[in-house]
């Protein structure tokens, strides 16, 4: 496989508005969660969360600058006008004018869960007009990033749940290789918007009881929602090379598989992780013990913290002068759900960049079920001073119907 440069990005997180404020916030181990905001006070009800990471004010958006209506943009689900604005903002990272783009053959890839804005206000319908209609359709996420930067190549959303972002990703990447497009946007966002997934993950026994993720702790109860938005630049490496462009880190490969026909839809397969994993590290040519660090999914429930570190134990368990470091951002955002893919590829773009890797949150907690040093794993203590030279690191991001990605970055 031809490796992808990443050559732009941008992101907005609870806590951090910007790259740099995530960065910060990953090096000094902080929370990001709390109570929610007051334009979102959904209540208590039966089983919703009152604790999450939320982004502030997640409602602003200068509708003049992408000339947008008045009337339109009031109608446009807020996870579009974030997308627009952070693919906006990383093209410029990138070192691109966003508006040189207009009629390339640059292609757009969102994931995106669902629409909490759709079923909120499509459900009045003496309300509905077609600006709503419009600005509540997931896959107009992507087609207005095309749309209104006059971009001209595949423009699609994806939605598998928590992996959505990675998978559009992996899509990316394989648009690229072939020819499809010169360029990509690739990302994916999220906002709670609604009570209702956390009543669901709540009546699964999957919530956790303080709104906060904890993985591969003793602590670890579940999962707390989160809010983000993510978006990266993506170019053939000899391309970005060839222009002078900055690279932040290489995709060296990527795979996707599905559970297929497990012990419950709903449920992660350990086999499949395991052979998702594998799978990339053969299309990027490297071996396991190649891999100094894998930011996993790392949700923070028990049972997907005890399957997962089984699946890479299967796969790292191999002789290697020092363990996997393994991670989960999850620990200081909460679970951002279809944004988690690209909260977990960012912090491995910006680690390697920095050429350092943050701690793990909670890695005094370390659960002992885990059993992580026999499987080759290690939690981070303290921040990992990376060598000089190429480093090898993974992404994972597993979806709630089976749906698994992970990429390599080097």
């Amino acid at each position: 496989m031809t490796s992808v440069a990443l050559v732009g990005l941008d992101c907005v997180f609870p806590g951090a508005p910007d790259p740099d404020a995530y960065w910060d916030l990953l090096m000094s181990g902080g929370d990001a969660t709390g109570e929610q905001p007051e334009g979102r006070r959904f209540g208590a009800g039966r089983g919703a969360p009152v604790r999450g990471g939320f982004i502030a004010d997640a409602d602003v958006f200068d509708n003049d600058f992408f000339t947008v209506s008045p009337r339109e943009a009031a109608a446009m689900d807020p996870q579009h006008r974030l997308l627009l604005q952070c693919a906006w903002r990383a093209l410029e990272d990138a070192g691109r004018s966003p508006r040189a783009l207009a009629g390339s053959d640059t292609g757009v890839f969102v994931g995106m869960m669902g629409s909490e804005w759709g079923q909120l206000h499509l459900s009045d319908t003496a309300r509905v007009t077609p600006q709503l209609g419009a600005g509540s359709s997931a896959g107009m996420a992507a087609n207005r990033i095309s749309y209104h930067l006059d971009l001209k190549g595949p423009s699609l959303s994806v939605d598998t749940a928590c992996s959505s972002s990675l998978v559009a990703v992996h899509l990316a990447v394989n648009s690229l290789l072939s020819g499809e497009c010169s360029a990509a946007l690739a990302g994916g966002v999220n906002l709670v918007l609604s009570p209702a997934l956390g009543m669901v993950y709540s009546q699964m026994g999957l919530a956790s009881a303080d709104g906060r993720c904890k993985p591969f702790s003793s602590d670890a109860d579940g999962i707390g929602r989160s809010d983000g938005v993510g978006v990266v630049v993506l170019r053939r490496l000899q391309d970005a090379l060839a222009d002078g462009q900055r690279v932040y880190a290489v995709i060296r490969g990527t795979a996707v598989n599905q559970d297929g026909r497990s012990n419950g839809v709903t449920a992660p397969n350990r086999r499949s992780q395991q052979e998702v994993v594998a799978a990339a590290y053969r299309r990027a040519g490297v071996t396991p013990d190649q891999v100094r660090f894998v930011e996993a999914h790392g949700t923070g429930t028990a049972l997907g913290d005890i399957i997962e570190c089984g699946a890479l134990g299967e796969v790292h368990a191999v002789p290697r002068a020092q363990p996997c470091a393994i991670g989960s951002v999850k620990g200081n955002l909460g679970h951002t759900e279809a944004a988690a893919g690209i909260a977990g590829l960012i912090k491995v773009a910006l680690a390697l960049h920095h050429r350092v890797v943050p701690a793990s949150p909670f890695a005094d907690r370390e659960n002992p079920q885990l059993r992580l040093a026999e499987r080759g794993l290690a939690l981070l203590k303290a921040p990992l001073r990376l060598p000089a030279g190429e480093v090898v690191a993974g992404v994972s991001s597993f979806g709630m119907g089976g749906t698994n990605a992970h990429a390599v970055l080097a």
